[in-house]
């Protein structure tokens, strides 16, 4: 497929470069230069959305009616026939003004945090004023954690032998904190829910390039009803995570930038902990998960990303637990 044609075709422009950009893990997505501006492309995952139609309304219609003081809201454009979600050829493409200037983080000061969470809250301040009667999740089941331990639970048993062979520790350590997965599920099943964000990590943050502000929240497929609790547990998985290639026997977990997020959200400190081990080892759980099931969800470099990916949530959530226990929670 030919971008510049479809572009051209779609919306009329007329691109001077199309890049890739390979932070997401689900949608492909471009960066697409024209002499006057510049838009973000993307082909959304219909294999992970199943109706991207009726999601793209959903955010088209948010779009025009959120109102955020200090962000920059996403802007779609819509084709020359007037919709903001193509159908090409069995696949699906939105296009959408690009926020500049604007750059994403690869890692954070505290300061850079404390501005993050400001805007994380500000952003459910928004949602707040929108009538979310009707809104439809983008995933079926997406904060259900008891779907996420059944679909663990269902890989596990029908995996191949030499994939659940290499697994072995990280299900091992999956068990040993199981206990942290049932309490999170229990504690999703009675918080009241409104509407949020559900993915709100590092990527998903535009800063000015100066880092002294940040400019938008963005990624808005899997906005739907939830507890907010999941977004400040998110935040602290994504933010206080030195990444995915800190060898072993360095910290993984910096204690510095969870403080700054604690003291920002003003919530109780206990349910915050609690919300932050389950989102992490949910997502140890998901990445888990896929890898038995051979790579199906996420994009993934080699045959053992997905349980690298896995064996770094681990190890994340066991610093924070080590770091509450032994350091924070004596002295509050």
């Amino acid at each position: 497929m030919d971008l510049k044609v479809l572009l051209f075709q779609e919306w009329g422009l007329q691109p001077t470069q199309i890049s890739p950009i390979d932070e997401g893990l689900i949608n492909h997505t471009w960066l697409v230069r024209t002499t006057t501006s510049n838009f973000i492309l993307q082909k959304i995952n219909a294999h992970v959305f199943k109706d991207p139609a009726h999601l793209q309304q959903q955010l088209e219609q948010l779009s025009k009616a959120v109102i955020l003081p200090k962000l920059i809201p996403l802007q779609f454009l819509p084709t020359k026939s007037g919709t903001t979600c193509l159908e090409f050829e069995y696949q699906y493409f939105r296009l959408a003004a690009a926020i500049t200037p604007s750059r994403t983080l690869a890692t954070v000061t505290t300061e850079n945090s404390k501005l993050a969470a400001a805007a994380l809250l500000e952003f459910h301040a928004a949602l707040t004023r929108i009538d979310a009667q009707t809104w439809q999740a983008p995933i079926a089941g997406f904060l259900d954690v008891g779907l996420r331990l059944q679909a663990y639970q269902d890989a596990l048993r029908n995996t191949d032998s030499e994939r659940k062979l290499k697994a072995t520790e990280a299900i091992a350590l999956l068990v040993q904190n199981w206990s942290f997965l049932t309490e999170w599920q229990l504690f999703l099943e009675k918080a009241p829910k409104v509407l949020i964000h559900a993915d709100p990590k590092l990527s998903n943050f535009l800063f000015h390039p100066s880092g002294i502000q940040v400019r938008a929240l963005i990624d808005w497929d899997t906005i739907q009803l939830g507890s907010p609790f999941y977004d400040y547990g998110d935040m602290i998985r994504s933010y206080c995570s030195l990444g995915e290639d800190v060898p072993e026997g360095k910290p993984l977990f910096r204690e510095e930038i969870f403080e700054v997020l604690l003291a920002s959200f003003q919530l109780d400190e206990v349910k915050i902990f609690k919300a932050a081990c389950g989102v992490i080892l949910v997502q140890a759980l998901r990445f888990l998960t896929d890898y038995l099931q051979n790579d199906v969800y996420y994009k993934v470099k080699d045959e053992q990303h997905n349980l690298r990916r896995a064996f770094n949530q681990l190890r994340l959530a066991e610093e924070l637990k080590a770091y509450w226990v032994t350091t924070r929670k004596p002295i509050r």
